[in-house]
């Protein structure tokens, strides 16, 4: 195993590291940590996870090679407002993607609510729970980038950063460098978008917004036992996503997004 570092501004920022071989899942152990008394904000990486998980507890395939971690933050924010911070999340995995990777807008973008795509293809996901550990509200905030593979069995197509080649070694050790320089730049790019969503939501919103896939496309949501046809108009100031439908605009708090319809 070759350990992670975090970035020297967040630990000057007082980010705690954990890095374990294999876990049921980074989010299980932060959340566990969090139980047992630990401070945040706190990083919890593995190379593996056995039960790895996305949104709606879909599984979430976990080889070695890709990067898992989750961001433990405890009294951090009213739950009122948690959802805000995985658009600061998102906006710092794609800053961060882009920097390891050297990728820019519109190659590399963010697909409501919390995805992250390469070229219309899915690279990364975010997961977002709020909990309550010792008489304090806590966010859990999840990470998984697909570097070294990708699954094929997904809702949407899916890509890697650095896919397999017939030179395997040396695919292994790019995708190993490319672990490393992420996460370091993950951990330095989450203080800046921390910062920005601190000084209001409208200033992260507008960041959130140069980097986003789809605007002013024909999109299809599903909401719980609906589905919603229109163009993508952006985000609201809580972060809903703007749809102008046939009968006027709509605006919707979570769903499955699809492009194209």
């Amino acid at each position: 195993m070759t350990t992670l570092i975090l970035a020297p501004e967040a630990a000057a920022a007082g980010h705690g590291l954990i890095h374990r071989t294999i876990l049921t899942s980074t989010m299980d152990e932060a959340r566990a940590l969090l139980m047992e008394g630990r401070d945040g904000p706190l990083w919890v990486v593995a190379d593996s996870q056995s039960a790895g998980r996305g949104r709606h507890g879909r599984g979430w395939s976990s080889p070695r090679g890709n990067l898992y971690a989750t961001l433990a933050l405890r009294g951090h924010c009213d739950p009122a407002i948690a959802p805000e911070l995985g658009f600061a999340a998102g906006l710092a995995l794609h800053r961060a993607v882009g920097e390891a990777a050297k990728l820019g807008h519109p190659d590399l973008s963010i697909k409501w609510p919390n995805d992250l795509l390469l070229r219309g293809a899915k690279i990364a996901g975010l997961l977002l729970e709020g909990m309550h550990a010792r008489g304090e509200f806590a966010v859990l905030i999840g990470f998984g980038v697909n570097i070294a593979s990708a699954p094929t069995t997904t809702p949407y197509p899916a890509s890697s950063l650095c896919p397999p080649s017939e030179h395997l070694e040396l695919a292994a050790e790019r995708a190993l460098a490319m672990r490393q320089a992420l996460f370091m730049a993950l951990t330095r790019h989450w203080i800046g978008a921390e910062a920005l969503w601190r000084s209001g939501f409208v200033h992260l919103r507008a960041a959130w917004l140069d980097a986003a896939h789809g605007l002013g496309s024909q999109i299809m949501v599903r909401p719980p036992n609906e589905e919603v046809r229109g163009v993508m108009l952006g985000i609201d100031d809580r972060g809903r996503l703007k749809v102008a439908t046939e009968a006027g605009e709509r605006r919707i708090d979570a769903g499955d997004l699809f492009f194209g319809h």
